[in-house]
């Protein structure tokens, strides 16, 4: 065998080496992705069997002691997330339907609870929330509706629900 010969064997059996190398990286790399996929199932599977038994937990059922811990701290977390959501709604702007008084958007046109049609709100309008409403004038009316004259009574805080 010549010295090229000798070359290109080493080279042939360099690439051979690679392609099998690849192929076997290729087949695990497969496998640990079906894995994943299974795991996925098991993990999808736990979480439908601990919302069953939430579920029996919020309805009064018998469950088990060994996560009835668990299912309270569930209890404390959503009690925290509403708490964090009241805290969202209350720092948007609002404004009371000039017919029913029933709380609104700032960007409602119609009542949702009477369907009245709103007074137009422009930008920089105080409405309620940390901005009390200006008395004797649009804002006033947009704030408290057909009780706008409360308003100018000093008694914003009671008109404005807060």
């Amino acid at each position: 065998m010549t010295d090229f010969e000798n070359a290109m064997k080493k080279v042939t059996d360099v690439i051979q080496a690679a392609a099998r190398k690849s192929g076997e990286i290729f087949e695990n790399t497969k496998i640990t992705f079906n894995i994943s996929t299974e795991r996925d199932k098991i993990n999808k599977l736990q979480s439908k069997i601990g919302a069953k038994f939430y579920k029996i937990y919020k309805e009064g059922g018998a469950v088990p002691d060994s996560i009835l811990e668990d299912l309270e701290a569930i209890d404390a977390i959503e009690e925290a997330i509403r708490a964090l959501e009241k805290t969202i709604q209350d720092s948007k702007p609002f404004k009371f339907c000039s017919e029913c008084g029933a709380k609104l958007e700032m960007a409602d046109v119609y009542c949702a609870k009477c369907g009245a049609k709103q007074h137009e709100v422009e930008d920089g309008d105080k409405c309620c929330g940390d901005d009390k409403a200006e008395c004797g004038d649009k804002e006033a009316d947009c704030c408290c509706g057909d009780k706008a004259e409360e308003c100018c009574d000093d008694k914003k805080d009671d008109c404005c629900g807060e």
